[in-house]
């Protein structure tokens, strides 16, 4: 659900998060009592954001890694992965893709 119709515009402009985080939220709801809250989901969205960001030119491939990563980590360890992690974990696959991501930037745990 979205809270105006700005929202849905923001999300219609970014259709690879929105997918991204349709899988995830798709994946969370498989695990009982566990409660998705809004701080995480923007969390996640802010990672997503930052990683389409990091090269503009690019196919937005960091962003279906990991959406990839969290969804294995659902599933296999049946729990949401924090946004610590997550951030983690972005900034591990741009640094491996030579993408320079500074300590003092969103991905820069």
């Amino acid at each position: 659900t979205f809270d105006s119709p700005a929202a849905v515009s923001a999300q219609v402009q970014r259709p690879t998060i929105a997918a991204a985080m349709k899988r995830v939220i798709e994946a969370s709801e498989t695990l009982p009592n566990t409660d998705f809250s809004w701080s995480q989901r923007k969390a996640y969205e802010t990672t997503f954001r930052e990683l389409k960001a990091i090269d503009a030119d690019d196919d937005d491939e960091g962003i279906p890694a990991i959406s990839d990563w969290i969804v294995e980590r659902i599933r296999d360890e049946r729990t949401l992965p924090g946004s610590r992690d997550v951030r983690r974990q972005a900034a591990k696959f741009c640094r491996a893709n030579g993408y320079q991501v500074s300590n003092d930037e969103w991905l820069g745990i």
